[in-house]
């Protein structure tokens, strides 16, 4: 049974565990001024996925491009090619020997679970649930993924979110790694990284943190890590944090060029407001005498005879000056 409504009635994470919990086949549609994402049911498991105005399949590629496995250029000639033939871009880049087929999976589950994710993001908006027989094997676009999880890690985002935010406030911060002197690095599970280390003298690090240390380099910045791909955007922030508070890396310092830079941008910022406000203020003055002067259009109408002004003998002595030869 097909059912839609708003996301004031129900939110995100009550709709998805409906239609797992009931095994729906269908499609299940999200629209807000957010854009626009489909995801495709497959007896309550996603097996396809879509968004606007980022889709899928560019957000794969520019995944690539940013891992420099292909460039811009052939990442532009593959969208052109899908334009014509309707394949997906990873089948024409595989065709085209630029890159290995086992890579797309990963990095379209990376991609579709950072979807999904977004949408807890979501205040308003509205769904809409169309229920399938079948699925057409053209939809299905990756290995199935279990909605139960990607709720768990959906409410656990939204509750760290704020705390993340705290030492991360911005995509633009770059980090760089901190000298670790003769500490040893103890590799442990996602599960055990609240473990405290034995001592002082060692640290514990996940694999993410490990796979994340290795673009610390005082030039990334945060938002450059995440387009990479690695990972979803919650779990680079949330590592990068992890990161922070182990000591393992810092904020870069600004050097002395970079306070100049943003010094004479502001200082950019600022005749350039000014230009405007002068240009603004000249309009204004145009603007009020032309309506003065449509207001008096007869400039002489201070002086006609029927005025009262003119029984002012001033006036009346001003007059033969202003009309001649009367």
């Amino acid at each position: 049974m097909a059912f839609k409504g708003t996301l004031r009635e129900f939110k995100v994470p009550d709709i998805l565990q409906l239609v797992s919990l009931q095994k729906k086949t269908g499609i299940l549609t999200f629209n807000s001024q957010e854009g626009f994402i489909t995801l495709i049911f497959e007896d309550g498991l996603i097996i396809g996925i879509d968004a606007f105005p980022k889709k899928l399949e560019m957000r794969v590629g520019n995944v690539f491009v940013k891992q420099e496995i292909i460039s811009e250029e052939m990442l532009q000639r593959a969208l052109a090619i899908q334009k014509r033939t309707g394949q997906k871009v990873g089948e024409i880049l595989i065709g085209m020997g630029l890159i290995d087929e086992k890579i797309i999976p990963e990095v379209l589950k990376i991609q579709a679970t950072q979807i999904v994710l977004s949408l807890f993001n979501w205040k308003k908006g509205e769904y809409n649930f169309k229920v399938l027989d079948y699925v057409d094997k053209a939809l299905r676009m990756f290995t199935p993924i279990a909605v139960d999880n990607l709720i768990m890690e959906g409410v656990q985002m939204l509750d760290e979110w704020p705390l993340i935010k705290k030492v991360i406030p911005s995509e633009d911060i770059v980090f760089e790694p901190v000298f670790l002197g003769n500490k040893k690095i103890a590799l442990v599970s996602e599960y055990d990284d609240d473990l405290q280390a034995k001592d002082d003298t060692s640290v514990n690090l996940t694999e993410t943190e490990v796979n994340l240390l290795k673009h610390i380099n005082g030039k990334n910045t945060v938002k450059d890590i995440v387009e990479k791909g690695l990972f979803t955007e919650y779990k680079i922030y949330k590592n990068l944090y992890n990161l922070f508070n182990k000591g393992l890396m810092k904020k870069r310092e600004k050097t002395e060029l970079q306070e100049i830079r943003e010094k004479k941008m502001v200082e950019d910022l600022e005749i350039s407001n000014s230009r405007k406000l002068s240009r603004l203020s000249q309009m204004l003055l145009v603007l009020i005498s032309l309506l003065l002067l449509l207001t008096f259009f007869k400039p002489l109408r201070p002086f006609q005879e029927h005025n009262m002004l003119l029984k002012a003998r001033t006036y009346r002595d001003l007059l033969p000056l202003i009309r001649p030869g009367r």
